[in-house]
């Protein structure tokens, strides 16, 4: 027996699925970040390539042209003295429960999705994020009555499955009886009957497979549905979701020669967004970045760069101890000025995003030169890559010049970088140029994006030539195989957006919020929704059922099933569209004042000044390449207007994809698959 009890966890903690309109075909989600996906068969099992490794995707469409599905893979891990850093959970592995012991003989999964969109508050930019006011309006507010708007959310339950007998359920009208299922009235252009299913491998991992990208309306005009907003349009519903994911391992007790429960510590959750049609090309902020970030600042997740002097290394706290990360949150923290960043592992992934970026627009003359990692260029590899010598340091002047170039906290809302004089970069725009949280009004104005304090701090210590070329000094970081769980949580969350959030991609503001997690990486659930416990939970067993859902949300309970991505775009096509440029007011420093103290506005419109900004082009591309070396249009036919937002509720599933080129004479991406290479949408 155990003399300390085993952790059991879940990951990914949390999971990127994605929708398609293939009715059967699926890839898995990549598992690094800038990684194609994996492919699988119908029941999940990754293909394997001869050497053994899992086999990237090569076609994202079926035979048909339609788009497959990405689903998300979970697999539980064990943390013990044998591997304190956890390892893959297998059958016929030891389980030590309370008192009990025995091989696991079967895991129990279960997965809830919902959608809350059309029942929650309309998004306005950043309102709501600390707190929604009394007056913010409700979607659908002319539909009142717990009763009647609890019909706006999607419910279709939770689903429990397992490993050795029910291999497979749905989140389909009709497929839960023991739930009180809620779906949408027929829609036009397209009805929802379906949140997506789950299956299990033969490696007993758990396979969620999200919606088809279907959305539509119960209101349409006399000439069919109407789209007026880029986030909020009554009547529309579409099958986005998110939600819970939790185990129950199953053990056959051999102290009580029968079959014994013990759930999993730590559960997942799984986003379910759009299709991700540019894998790798990575954000420049990524979903990863931020709750990096965020996990290091409020979960003393990386104490060795940030916490308290003298900093003792990176699990300096018991992040699983309550108490000591209270005391730790209560403490002076800096951020550790004796941290060396590794070039090529902490540096370099930064500085090729932008580079990558000119393969997805050609906006505002994005030149081969300005973001070049060649001779000449102001992102050179071999001068950014090189540090000092003893007190030689010939790139210091090279490394300043970018980093100066980037906007740091409190410019937001600055176009242009004031702060020198005498800098190069001294009335030239900060970067990156991409458009922030709230570019679209004054009030609470996030005019643009800017990094995270963790990307920053890096790049700070790499500026001022505080960093290593672990190549020039034969340093390896062999892949660990099979990754960590926290290579799985990191190496997802890569793939996702993570900056930009108006309302964002796969998911909004919400996800900076240090309330709704239990600690790194991990949301924490409102347990009524979860197996482990709660008013459902079904005694000895590892089944629960809903006790309903609520319009309203307690972040000090957790979050429930489509709480997540509730704030996002409704329906997520329009704002997909819609979020290509942007023309920004940069007219005035005091953002509320008018520009004419008389206040007239003929005055101020005559005054005012516009900057036209990316929002997130490696998440929506704009200008691909094709094979041939031509640039076209990405969305072709697919204007971003109103009637553009309608059109890509149908289109979506022509848009091309776009691969990384392995020959040096073909473009660095280039698009693949898109329908016929005819305009987007056309018949």
């Amino acid at each position: 027996m155990a003399t300390t009890l085993p952790k059991y966890k879940i990951h990914p903690a949390i999971g990127i699925a994605r929708v398609g309109n293939s009715p059967d075909e699926f890839y898995l989600a990549p598992e690094k970040t800038g990684a194609l996906p994996t492919e699988c068969d119908s029941q999940g099992n990754a293909l394997l390539a001869g050497d053994g490794t899992e086999k990237p995707v090569t076609h994202f469409k079926d035979s048909q042209g339609r788009v497959k599905r990405q689903a998300a893979r979970f697999q539980v891990y064990v943390y013990d003295d044998q591997s304190p850093q956890g390892r893959p959970l297998k059958k016929g592995d030891m389980i030590y429960g309370p008192g009990t012991s025995g091989p696991l003989v079967d895991i129990e999964w279960t997965a809830y999705l919902a959608n809350k969109k059309a029942a929650w508050y309309q998004f306005q930019e950043t309102a709501g994020e600390h707190g929604y006011a009394p007056d913010q309006p409700l979607r659908n507010a002319s539909i009142t009555g717990d009763d009647n708007r609890e019909q706006l959310m999607i419910d279709p339950g939770p689903q429990t499955i397992n490993c050795t007998g029910k291999r497979a359920a749905s989140f389909a009208k009709g497929a839960n009886p023991g739930q009180a299922q809620i779906f949408p009235p027929p829609l036009s252009p397209n009805s929802i009957d379906t949140l997506g299913s789950i299956l299990t491998d033969d490696t007993w991992r758990l396979i969620l497979l999200g919606g088809h990208g279907n959305s539509g309306s119960f209101q349409p005009s006399i000439n069919g549905p109407i789209i007026t907003n880029f986030a909020n349009n009554d009547g529309w519903f579409d099958d986005i979701s998110d939600g819970p994911v939790g185990a129950t391992l199953v053990y056959y007790d051999e102290r009580n020669t029968a079959n014994s429960l013990l759930q999993v510590n730590d559960p997942a959750w799984v986003i379910v967004g759009n299709p991700g049609y540019a894998p790798q090309i990575v954000n420049m902020i990524t979903l990863d970045d931020l709750i990096y970030d965020l996990s290091i600042r409020n979960f003393a997740y990386n104490t060795l760069i940030y916490g308290t002097s003298p900093f003792r290394g990176p699990h300096e706290v018991d992040i699983d101890d309550e108490n000591a990360l209270r005391l730790w949150l209560q403490a002076k923290k800096y951020w550790n000025s004796d941290y060396y960043p590794y070039f090529y592992r902490d540096i370099w992934p930064i500085l090729l995003r932008p580079y990558y970026a000119q393969f997805v627009t050609d906006f505002l003359g994005i030149s081969h030169d300005a973001h070049e990692i060649g001779a000449h260029g102001d992102f050179e590899q071999s001068k950014m890559s090189t540090p000092p010598v003893g007190g030689d340091d010939p790139f210091y002047g090279y490394r300043q010049f970018v980093y100066q170039a980037l906007r740091k906290p409190g410019q937001e809302n600055d176009l242009l970088n004031t702060a020198d004089p005498k800098s190069k970069i001294y009335l030239r725009e900060l970067m990156p140029l991409l458009c922030g949280d709230n570019p679209l009004s004054n009030v609470s104005p996030s005019k643009f994006l800017r990094l995270t304090d963790t990307q920053l701090f890096l790049l700070k210590q790499w500026a001022d030539g505080k960093f290593i070329n672990e190549q020039m000094e034969g340093i390896m970081f062999p892949a660990a195989n099979p990754p960590t769980g926290e290579d799985l949580d990191r190496g997802v969350l890569g793939n996702a957006l993570g900056g930009s959030f108006c309302p964002g991609g796969e998911v909004g503001w919400i996800i900076r919020n240090p309330a709704i997690y239990s600690k790194p990486y991990r949301i924490k659930g409102n347990p009524d929704f979860l197996p482990t416990s709660g008013s459902g939970h079904k005694a000895g067993t590892a089944e629960f059922f809903s006790p309903g859902l609520s319009q309203t949300e307690n972040l000090e309970v957790g979050l429930e099933p489509g709480d997540v991505t509730k704030r996002s775009a409704l329906p997520w096509q329009a704002d997909f569209n819609e979020c290509s440029t942007q023309p920004i007011d940069v007219t005035y420093r005091d953002w509320n004042r008018l520009y004419d103290t008389s206040n007239d506005p003929a005055i101020a419109d005559a005054n005012r000044k516009v900057q036209i900004t990316l929002w997130w082009p490696t998440h929506r591309p704009m200008e691909v390449y094709r094979k041939s070396g031509a640039q076209v249009e990405w969305a072709r036919g697919i204007p971003q207007t109103h009637a553009g937002d309608l059109k890509m509720v149908t289109a979506w599933p022509d848009l091309g994809f776009l691969i990384k080129s392995t020959d040096p004479a073909l473009p660095a991406f280039y698009e693949v698959e898109a329908a016929d290479d005819k305009p987007a949408g056309s018949n």
